[in-house]
């Protein structure tokens, strides 16, 4: 075992260290950015909270008469909230993790357009473009990603390739939604497309990069080690593990067109497990006791519940995978977002708790037992549906309320964008 450093250097938060690195101790922090410029998140980011808020409302309004809303609510949340939070993380961490150059004026407002003309052409029933639209945003962000990797000694982490194999899960459902739409093909289960972003895009981004992510922000002892399978520094065994994991998402949909709906269930729940208790390592106890910490530790366990029990009850699948949408993903989100926004706005690391605070966590928490309550999408519990609904905007609003003053502003210090020292047990 390679011991930490015992006086590390302090590391930028999203300046996760190149796997080939011995230490966290080696990762030499990275430069904030230049007052006033803009970055990825300060767009993104805030379209994709209002495109969850207005995707959570839709069942707030069925519930006072309006029509049933169909596939709106499941686009916006996973097309448009997802997308916006997943394209805008990458692009601004693109630098860091390839050490390659910011993303370009072109990049990011062509990934805006696309992110708005999915939102406003989906809205208006015009489901074929809108859908093309959202494959744009994704191929935009991954040739952004393509054109800045290196493969030497600074290649991105193993990790990237689950997230490269989440894009490709993305794009695939883009353009079967889209060729479903023009009357090109047949759909070979019912939302397969959608799902093809749901259960393997976001599924992999999220638990690829949050084996990076969560166990390093979280301050968990020996962060980049895969328990059992590599230590930091070790390439081969890790990329073994990720190509798994890619095979286990991926192979479930195959599973799925097969009709072997029960083993495609259990594939997903063997990756999440995998993943979360070996790379984020989620049974272990984070370095501090605050909302965004409790956040990423709790992420997990809300994922692992909502796909684990989606294999064992399979007759509750669609409410099990809303534990996983609501308290992973959201909870993920609203966790990681608050890191970015307050770090590379040069904002003090104690701003972190006016963005996300206990308040935010506690909605997330009761919107996911309102979720359950709702049953299988029960038209007779809509008002169950309606308050979890109810609970999510509050909590985005809340969020937004502290992340959108510290998106559109930089700080006019320089801000310690360090990682906290973990406190001495």
């Amino acid at each position: 075992m390679i011991p930490l450093d015992p006086t590390p250097k302090p590391i930028h938060p999203l300046r996760i260290a190149p796997i080939d690195a011995p230490t966290l101790a080696s990762v030499r922090p990275k430069a904030p950015a230049a007052p006033g410029g803009i970055e990825p998140y300060r767009v993104l980011f805030p379209i994709g909270a209002l495109c969850g808020i207005a995707g959570a409302a839709v069942w707030i309004a069925q519930a006072f008469g309006a029509p049933w809303p169909g596939m709106l609510h499941a686009s916006l949340m996973i097309q448009g909230f997802e997308l916006c939070f997943v394209t805008g993380f990458l692009l601004t961490a693109m630098p860091s993790f390839t050490h390659g150059d910011k993303c370009t004026p072109i990049e990011l407002g062509a990934t805006v357009a696309a992110a708005l003309g999915f939102v406003a052409l989906h809205s208006a029933g015009i489901e074929g473009p809108a859908q093309l639209c959202f494959t744009a945003a994704l191929l935009v962000t991954a040739i952004a990603i393509l054109r800045r990797v290196r493969f030497d000694g600074a290649a991105p982490p193993e990790e990237f390739l689950l997230a490269g194999v989440g894009l490709l899960l993305g794009v695939a459902g883009g353009l079967h939604q889209a060729s479903a739409a023009f009357g090109w093909i047949a759909e070979p289960q019912p939302r397969f497309g959608v799902r093809l972003v749901s259960r393997g895009m976001v599924l992999a981004v999220v638990l690829g990069l949050g084996g990076l992510l969560v166990p390093t922000f979280a301050m968990v002892k020996d962060p980049l080690r895969i328990v059992g399978v590599a230590r930091a520094g070790v390439r081969g065994p890790r990329r073994v593990c990720v190509l798994a994991l890619a095979a286990l998402i991926a192979g479930a949909f195959v599973a799925d067109t097969s009709d072997q709906h029960a083993l495609a269930a259990w594939m997903r729940a063997a990756a999440a497990l995998a993943s979360t208790q070996l790379a984020w390592k989620s049974w272990s106890r984070p370095g501090r006791r605050d909302p965004l910490t409790t956040a990423l530790w709790g992420s997990g366990w809300m994922i692992v519940l909502g796909v684990v029990g989606a294999a064992l009850f399979p007759a509750h699948e669609i409410a099990a995978w809303h534990v996983t949408f609501i308290g992973g993903f959201g909870m993920l989100t609203m966790a990681i977002g608050t890191r970015v926004t307050v770090t590379h706005g040069g904002h003090p690391a104690g701003e972190e708790g006016k963005v996300l605070g206990w308040a935010g966590l506690a909605l997330l928490g009761a919107a996911v037992a309102l979720r359950l309550a709702g049953g299988e999408v029960d038209p007779l519990q809509s008002h169950a549906l309606a308050g979890a609904a109810a609970a999510w905007i509050l909590a985005w609003a809340l969020w937004l309320s502290g992340a959108l003053p510290r998106a559109l502003r930089t700080a006019k210090r320089p801000a310690n964008l360090m990682m906290p020292a973990r406190p001495k047990s």
